[in-house]
């Protein structure tokens, strides 16, 4: 049975429920945005917020607490980026749960975010790198640093983690022009990033829209223009992110402590069909060219994933170029320590793009506290991810979703270096 809890903070006082020994603090907007394509300023300070129930539509956050946190505890923090390629997702996924995180001390923040245009769109006078989707997660940290700590949190102790398009914004918020110390430390799943500008892909926008892409213009569509402009750039590149973050700049990332990983076989769900066909070369082709494979390289490369994985040709290649480049890159250059991952299958479940969620998270059917949800819960709380960090010698833990089965190999992605052109 769900029992009314209050928190009174600097935003005011904040009315959750809680149930059990976990309390819950819903859709707790920590911005205004005057307009779709404006930037959002930070909440009024003050108000009585409702936070009994999930407002998945609003730009918002929610806490998970151990039920009775209070100041004095200074409890770890986890400020989770939801993913969705940039189209889709919120701050109430259910693939994140805070349960398992609040029954071992830790107190989890999800940030929800603007997506699609209103979030990635830019214009003539916005800053270098600026994306309202950045901007967005930034405010709502900001959000956390004044008023964590009435909910029992340690706003000095705060890691940002995020999966897939979530991941992408963390590593942007790790860059020098946007890294504000507002978390310690990092943790990037299976990070993806379009292969083009939003600049190189405006005319495919412009088209579909039929109209100026100004922000006036923008802000006056009406959202059947917008989805359809959307739709036009998403159908044209249907084989990469359609918007995100970009380019990726590794080395112009801050020295924040940094755990990025890749799951087995990331992208396998995505070409069943192309991989049941054996149409995994047909895929390398035009489709490979179009997404920045290097002409010299095609035949070499199919020899490599025709060794890796003779079955899963065309899965190998789409998980080589949306994720598994991204994740190289990193670890190759940025200036900070980072240790790298590559989570397997396990006796029950293939790891393929998401399904680390539930073991990280400690979710069914993994078990609260063992596992990797152990490993996420000591590296929030310590910092120490539990395993030599990436460095010159290229290590790299291989372990199963499970937990089990650890093992320290040596650059397992050299097989995808140089095999990608850069579009920017």
């Amino acid at each position: 049975m769900n029992s009314p809890v209050e928190v009174t903070c600097p935003a005011g006082t904040v009315v959750g429920v809680a149930h059990g020994a976990t309390a819950y603090f819903h859709s707790i907007e920590y911005s205004q945005i005057p307009a779709p394509f404006d930037d959002a300023v930070p909440a009024e300070k003050g108000l009585l917020i409702d936070a009994t129930r999930e407002r998945p539509d609003a730009v918002a956050l929610s806490i998970v607490t151990p039920a009775g946190a209070t100041d004095a505890d200074d409890l770890p923090v986890l400020v989770h980026i939801h993913g969705g390629r940039f189209e889709t997702g919120d701050h109430t996924n259910p693939a994140s749960p805070g349960e398992a995180l609040a029954a071992n001390g830790v107190i989890l923040v999800r940030i929800g975010y603007r997506m699609k245009l209103p979030g990635l769109a830019r214009f003539h006078d916005d800053q270098p790198h600026h994306f309202r989707a950045v901007d967005d997660v930034a405010l709502g940290l900001e959000w956390v640093q004044k008023n964590i700590e009435a909910f029992g949190g340690d706003p000095t102790n705060v890691t940002l983690s995020g999966h897939s398009a979530g991941a992408a914004i963390v590593l942007w918020l790790m860059r020098n022009d946007h890294y504000r110390g507002a978390f310690r430390r990092a943790l990037a799943l299976s990070p993806g990033f379009p292969r083009m500008s939003y600049a190189q892909r405006k005319s495919v926008i412009r088209a579909g829209a039929g109209i100026p892409l100004t922000r006036d213009a923008l802000n006056r569509a009406k959202p059947k223009v917008l989805e359809r402009a959307y739709r036009t750039v998403r159908t044209r590149y249907f084989t990469d992110m359609a918007l995100g973050p970009g380019p990726l700049e590794p080395e112009e990332m801050a020295e924040v402590d940094l755990v990025i990983t890749t799951v087995e076989e990331e992208m396998f769900d995505s070409t069943v069909k192309h991989d049941k066909l054996r149409l995994g070369w047909l895929m390398m082709a035009l489709p490979g060219f179009l997404i920045g494979l290097k002409p010299g390289m095609y035949r070499p490369f199919l020899k490599r994933l025709k060794a890796r994985n003779p079955k899963h040709i065309a899965g190998e290649f789409f998980s080589a170029n949306l994720i598994r480049r991204w994740v190289d890159d990193v670890a190759q250059r940025a200036p900070g320590t980072v240790w790298q991952a590559e989570l397997v299958s396990d006796a029950t479940t293939r790891a393929r793009h998401c399904a680390e969620l539930a073991p990280i998270f400690g979710a069914a059917p993994y078990e609260t506290g063992t596992g990797l949800n152990a490993c996420l819960i000591r590296y929030v709380t310590t910092g120490e991810p539990g395993w030599a960090p990436y460095g010159a010698e290229k290590n790299v833990l291989r372990v199963n979703l499970s937990g089990e089965h650890p093992t320290l190999v040596t650059d397992p992605l050299g097989y995808l270096r140089g095999v990608f052109s850069r579009k920017y």
